[in-house]
C-alpha cells in the first residue's frame, strides 16, 4: 500500500466544456439513426441512443446553476425509456421520446464527463440486469447511481427491477474530494428522497471500485447516516475488488459493513468472436524478443478477440459515439494505406483484418521506416486535428510525476507544452505496434484510442508522438535529425522549436504509468516488465535532464536547455 507508484499522476481528468445544443443535436441525431438501423444492428443503436441520454443528464444535473429542473425530470425520463428499450428490444416505441427531447431546455455550456465504462473498459449496461436477476431484494428498491456512467447504469437497473414487478425510484448523486476521500453531503433533498423509500433495499450503482473505493464508500455512509441500516444497502460495481487494497482510509474495515456485487467480468463480445487475446495474451500471436518483451497493464487494457475463422481481430473501442469516432480514425488509416483494413464496429469492438507478418523491433530502423513514420504523423497532424483544447492538466503531471520520482521541482519554463497542432495523438509508437506484412508493407497497429482514453495525454500537441516515436525508437544523431527533417518537411509543422518539453512529458508520464501499473500488476508476470519499463524510462529522463546542483535556483534563471538532439 505504500508503493510509490500509487502516487504517480496517470489518469486524466475527461470532462469537456459543450454545449447543450450540442448534447440535444447529439441525443436527436442517435434517435434518428434507432429509427433507420437495420435488425443487426438495432441494439447497437438504441444502445448509443441510452449513452447519449444518460450523458445529456449528467450534464444537467451536474450544472450548479441549473435552472431547469423541469429538463432535468424530462432527461430523466428518457434515459429510462432508452433503459427499457435497451432491455426489450421495444425499439418502435421510440417516436414519443424524440416529442420529449424537443421540450428540453437547456444551457449555452456544460461540463460533461466521460462515461469512463462505455468508453474504455467495454461495460454494456446489459451486465447491471445480469446481475439484479440473481439478487433476492424486497419488493421496493432505491436505487442511486453515481455520476458520471452510474446515471445511465441506474436507469437500466431500474428497467430491469420493473420488469420483474419490483417497485423502483432513482436519484443520481456525486461525491466530491480527494479521489482516495470521496464524500457525499447530505442535503434536506437527499435526506428528504431517502426518507421517503420506506423499508426499501438501496442499490448504490457505478462502474469500478476504482482504487481507492471511497465514492462507493461516500454513498453508501451518506446512506447510514440518514438511518439506512447497512444490510440493506447493495453496492453494484463493475470488478472484483480486494478492499485490503483499496486506498480509502480505513478501506477494509468500512467495505465490510455493505453488500457488494460485481457483474459479469467478461465483455459481451460479437458472436463471431473467438479466443480472448485480453489482458496481454495478445502477445502469444505476436510474438517479440524475449528481451523486447512489451508490458501490459493487464486489468485496464481494452478487450481483445481473436475471430473464430482467426482472419480478423475484434479490439474494444468504446459504445456509441466512442466508438464511432475511433471507427472514423481506422477507417481513414486503412483508406491512406497506414494500418489494416478496419471491418466495422460491432457491439463495441472495431474489427480489423488480421495481416500475415511481423512485429517490428529496434534493429529494424532504417531510413526507410523513419520516413514511413514521419509520413504517418505528418498524416495525423491534420487529419486528426481537433478543436478541443489541450489540457493544463498535462503540465501538472510533468511536474508531479517529477517531484515524486527525484524529489526536486521542474521549473514552469521547462515545462510549458506549446500548442500549435492539437490532435487526437497516436500514443503507442513502439515498435511493436509497427507490422512489417509478408508484402513487405509498413502498416501501424493500435492506432485509433489510445490518444484518447483514460490516461494522458487526450487532446494533445502531436510533438507528444513525435517525442514518442524518438523515444521508444532511441532515435539520437542523425537518425533524429532525419525523422524531425522528415516530419517536418511533409507538415509544414516546424515541431522542432517545442519539441524539448514534450520529451521530457511523454518519458515522464511513460515512468510514471510504468511505476503505477507495476504496483497494480504486483506479484503477476508483468510486473518485472513493467519495472524494467520504469527504469527505462527513468533513465532517459535523466538524461534528458541531467540532475541539477544540490543549490536551489530561482525559477526564473532554470536551466532550460533539455536536449533534443
Amino acid at each position: 500500500m505504500n508503493n510509490p507508484g500509487w502516487s504517480m499522476y496517470v489518469f486524466r481528468d475527461g470532462r469537456q466544456t459543450v454545449s447543450g445544443a450540442t448534447l440535444i443535436s447529439a441525443l436527436k441525431a442517435a434517435l434518428g439513426r434507432c429509427s433507420r438501423a437495420p435488425e443487426s444492428c438495432a441494439e447497437d443503436s438504441v444502445l448509443a441512443a441510452l449513452i447519449a441520454a444518460g450523458e445529456l443528464e449528467c450534464a444537467l444535473l451536474d450544472d450548479p446553476g441549473n435552472d431547469t429542473s423541469a429538463s432535468c425530470d424530462i432527461a430523466s425520463e428518457i434515459t429510462e425509456t432508452l433503459a427499457h428499450a435497451l432491455l426489450t428490444g421495444q425499439s418502435c416505441s421510440l417516436d414519443p421520446v424524440v416529442d420529449r427531447v424537443g421540450q428540453l431546455r437547456v444551457q449555452i455550456e456544460y461540463q460533461a464527463a466521460v462515461q469512463e465504462g462505455f468508453a474504455y473498459y467495454a461495460l454494456h449496461p446489459r451486465k447491471v440486469a445480469m446481475l439484479l436477476e440473481t439478487l433476492t431484494l424486497k419488493p421496493q428498491v432505491s436505487v442511486l447511481g453515481i455520476r458520471s456512467i452510474g446515471v445511465t447504469l441506474s436507469a437500466v437497473a431500474c428497467a430491469a427491477l420493473r420488469m420483474r414487478g419490483i417497485h423502483c425510484r432513482r436519484i443520481t448523486v456525486r461525491p466530491a474530494g480527494h479521489p482516495y476521500d470521496r464524500k457525499l453531503e447530505v442535503t434536506a433533498q437527499l435526506r428528504e428522497w431517502v426518507e421517503g423509500s420506506g423499508d426499501a433495499d438501496f442499490l448504490v450503482v457505478d462502474e469500478g471500485p476504482g482504487i481507492s473505493g471511497s465514492s462507493f464508500l461516500a454513498v453508501a455512509e451518506a446512506l447510514t447516516s440518514c438511518g439506512v441500516e447497512p444490510g440493506r444497502i447493495h453496492l453494484i460495481g463493475s470488478r472484483e475488488v480486494d478492499s485490503a487494497t483499496l486506498r480509502a482510509v480505513n478501506a477494509r474495515e468500512r467495505w465490510a459493513h455493505f453488500h457488494f456485487h460485481v457483474m459479469q467480468s467478461p465483455p459481451l463480445a460479437p458472436a463471431c468472436a473467438g479466443e480472448s487475446l485480453s489482458g496481454g495474451a495478445w502477445r502469444r500471436h505476436f510474438p517479440c524478443e524475449a528481451s523486447a518483451m512489451p508490458a501490459s497493464w493487464a486489468s485496464l487494457e481494452p478487450a481483445k478477440f481473436l475471430s473464430r475463422d482467426e482472419q480478423s481481430i475484434f479490439r474494444f473501442e468504446g459504445f456509441g459515439h466512442y466508438g464511432e469516432a475511433a471507427g472514423n480514425r481506422a477507417a481513414l488509416l486503412a483508406e491512406r494505406g497506414f494500418a489494416p483494413r478496419y471491418l466495422g464496429n460491432r457491439f463495441g469492438f472495431g474489427e480489423y483484418a488480421l495481416l500475415s507478418g511481423r512485429t517490428l523491433a529496434l534493429a529494424d530502423r532504417s531510413p526507410e521506416l523513419l520516413e514511413r513514420m514521419a509520413s504517418y504523423l505528418a498524416l495525423r497532424a491534420t487529419a486528426f486535428a481537433t478543436d478541443t483544447r489541450q489540457t493544463p492538466e498535462l503540465e501538472t503531471m510533468l511536474r508531479w510525476n517529477w517531484k515524486v520520482e527525484f524529489g526536486e521541482e521542474l521549473g514552469r519554463a521547462e515545462s510549458r507544452l506549446r500548442m500549435e497542432r492539437v490532435v487526437v495523438c497516436d500514443g503507442r509508437m513502439m515498435p511493436h505496434k509497427w507490422l512489417r506484412t509478408n508484402r513487405g508493407e509498413l502498416l501501424k497497429l493500435d492506432a485509433c484510442t489510445h490518444g484518447d482514453n483514460h490516461f494522458f495525454p487526450g487532446a494533445c500537441d502531436i510533438a507528444w508522438d513525435v517525442a514518442g516515436a524518438i523515444v521508444e525508437w532511441k532515435l539520437d544523431g542523425e537518425m533524429r535529425k532525419r525523422f524531425i527533417g522528415e516530419y517536418e518537411a511533409q507538415s509544414g509543422d516546424a515541431v522542432r522549436a517545442r519539441l524539448a518539453p514534450y520529451l521530457l512529458a511523454y518519458t515522464t508520464f511513460c515512468l510514471g504509468w510504468s511505476r503505477m501499473a507495476a504496483a497494480a500488476m504486483q506479484g503477476e508476470y508483468d510486473e518485472a516488465l513493467l519495472m524494467r519499463d520504469a527504469e527505462k524510462y527513468r533513465a532517459e529522463a535523466l538524461r534528458l535532464r541531467p540532475k541539477q546542483t544540490e543549490q536551489k535556483t530561482p525559477e526564473k534563471s532554470v536551466n532550460t536547455s533539455l536536449r533534443i538532439a
